[in-house]
């Protein structure tokens, strides 16, 4: 049994191909019309799909091996729901899909997917993620895609950073604080950032 998973939430052009053969794929709304376009079988679409038009969602019925449609009016966003699933199923390394929008309050749930249940987050321009307490590497070479390197504390935190355009040695990294916001990799050196506490990394191109 496959013990990752990719959740797909928004449209994106990131080639999704990659995942079919270690992950399982569950489409969420209009992420699921993403897949279809990429010719990349669902293996659970679920979502009150509330913003997909009648002919969408027959289409995403036809290319899900299974469909699950969520009350429209519930105490939880998809994408918990999804993440829910998937623990109660065993899914381990979980992998999500999905682009700022124009709501805040949206963009702001990526704190809890990142911190509470561990999700690692991509899309067409970030890669977001939890580093752990201790060292971090950050191999140039897995990340080279990326320009902006981001930290971001929901303690009190301190931090040293090696190897990327600003350093600094055992700095004070406050909760809730932009201190650490837009350092850079240089080409072909290996970051390492290393905290006492967990901390959210944003790598944007």
């Amino acid at each position: 049994m496959k013990d990752k998973a990719l959740i797909v939430i928004s449209e994106t052009n990131i080639n999704l191909k990659p995942f079919e053969k270690s992950h399982f794929i569950m489409g969420i709304e209009r992420g699921c019309l993403s897949l279809i376009e990429k010719n990349i079988r669902i293996d659970l679409a679920m979502s009150d799909f509330d913003q997909v038009t009648n002919q969408e969602l027959e289409s995403i019925k036809v290319n899900a091996n299974e469909f699950i449609k969520l009350d429209s009016e519930k105490d939880f966003l998809d994408g918990i729901a999804a993440i829910k699933y998937l623990k109660e199923n065993g899914y381990k390394d979980i992998t999500m899909v999905v682009k700022p929008s124009k709501r805040y309050d949206m963009n702001l749930t990526i704190i809890e997917y990142v911190f509470k249940h561990e999700l690692k987050i991509i899309n067409d321009d970030s890669i977001i993620f939890k580093i752990k307490k201790g060292i971090n590497c950050l191999e140039f070479n897995n990340y080279q895609d990326y320009t902006y390197v981001s930290l971001f504390s929901l303690e009190d935190n301190v931090i040293t950073i090696k190897g990327m355009k600003y350093e600094v040695e055992k700095a004070n990294l406050e909760a809730l604080n932009s201190f650490a916001y837009s350092n850079e990799f240089i080409p072909y050196v290996n970051g390492e950032i290393e905290v006492e506490k967990e901390a959210m990394i944003i790598m944007t191109k």
